[in-house]
């Protein structure tokens, strides 16, 4: 008689086989087989897509996993040895974009850009997971430097894991964060936290590697720029942060995908016509 799984590896993918096959090599190499892998190829909203494949898992704990991520050998055990602290609900940790990608994302791509984020909204760049006061996401999990290890707010988007049955006791991610799903993902952590009274843990042992595209992939990530900045808008609507650096932040966003969107117009202007 087959094992039960320990745990559910949830991967929506599409239109990237090579950065799906890497990742499921990345998978196949890992210290801890006792898994099984629900790879979603439907086009949706990434959190009906991660819905899907919650409401298909069998494992205790369900992971989240981007298609351009590299587990190393021992992230599953990471990931599953965290859950044994008391309390613990969900569980994340450095994802890692090495420089050759770091060009994909404009927060990484352009250093002053980047300083002027730091200085305005983070209250403390070196420590990932956490929400700060103007209501954004520390960006330290990027760095290959982390090696935090502790409660957090939120998990990492490409790199997160639930208790299933804590996850799927708030009905899983709110399909109402539409597109990408763009803050979907902090807002069911959040969720999560309130439904059991648990802890969100990050730790060093769960690191992967994020290799995020680029090309078609960001320009999808720009066209979809409205409906992001509608998911934000809602988020912070939601959890209702104050002061002014939020207000900086929320027009800092607005300036953001706004841009986002006009450069997507421009990539699509610039397809050469049959």
């Amino acid at each position: 008689m087959a094992r039960p799984p320990k745990a559910s590896v949830v991967i929506p993918t599409l239109n990237r086989p090579e950065s799906y096959a890497n990742l499921r090599r990345s998978l196949d190499a890992q210290t801890e087989q006792a898994f099984e892998v629900l790879t979603l190829t439907e086009r949706g909203p990434l959190a009906a897509l991660r819905n899907r494949g919650l409401r298909r898992a069998c494992g205790p704990v369900v992971c989240f996993l981007d298609d351009d991520v590299v587990c190393p050998p021992t992230w599953l055990v990471g990931v599953l040895n965290a859950f044994h602290r008391p309390g613990v609900v969900g569980v994340s940790g450095p994802a890692v974009i090495p420089a050759d990608f770091r060009s994909h994302r404009a927060l990484f791509r352009y250093r002053r850009f980047r300083w002027v984020y730091d200085q305005l909204f983070l209250d403390s760049p070196a420590l990932p997971g956490h929400l700060t006061r103007a209501g954004c996401f520390t960006t330290a999990a990027a760095e290959a430097t982390c090696t935090y290890e502790g409660p957090v707010d939120y998990l990492e988007a490409c790199n997160m894991a639930f208790h299933t049955e804590a996850l799927k006791s708030i009905g899983g991610f709110d399909e109402v964060f539409g597109g990408i799903g763009d803050w979907s993902e902090p807002d069911a952590a959040l969720r999560v936290l309130r439904a059991t009274g648990g802890m969100l843990w990050f730790t060093p042992d769960a690191r992967l590697v994020h290799q995020p595209a680029g090309g078609s992939t960001t320009l999808l990530r720009r066209s979809d720029a409205h409906q992001r900045l509608a998911n934000a808008r809602l988020f912070h609507r939601r959890y209702r942060f104050h002061g002014w650096r939020h207000h900086a932040y929320r027009a800092f966003l607005t300036t953001y995908y706004t841009t986002q969107r006009g450069l997507a117009w421009r990539s699509w202007l610039r397809k050469p016509t049959a």
